[in-house]
């Protein structure tokens, strides 16, 4: 029997909860995020991680959908919005 976070719907909460955990403030939480995904790639894997970036990708539009709803915004022109705004950040990385 595996940890519990081998459960891909289960990974994605635990490194939900760690990303909420670091935008609290700068801390080492990255460092056990690595340490996560490295732990259930040796014990399930590389494809693992494919099923982990599924969920989270399923969970993040559940995310926007749900804030398009509340919102009264249409959920493409949302995500349109998200995907702008993470393409200008690549300029900024150079």
């Amino acid at each position: 029997m595996g940890l519990i976070y081998d459960d891909p719907q289960l990974a994605a909460l635990t490194l939900t909860r760690l990303a909420a955990e670091e935008s609290e403030g700068p801390s080492a939480m990255t460092g056990r995020m690595h340490a996560i995904l490295d732990d259930l790639v040796q014990r399930n894997g590389t494809g693992y991680l494919a099923e982990l970036a599924i969920v989270l990708a399923r969970a993040r539009f559940a995310a926007l959908d749900d804030l398009a709803r509340a919102t009264g915004t249409d959920t493409a022109e949302l995500l349109d919005s998200v995907e702008i705004e993470a393409l200008e950040g690549l300029d900024d990385d150079s």
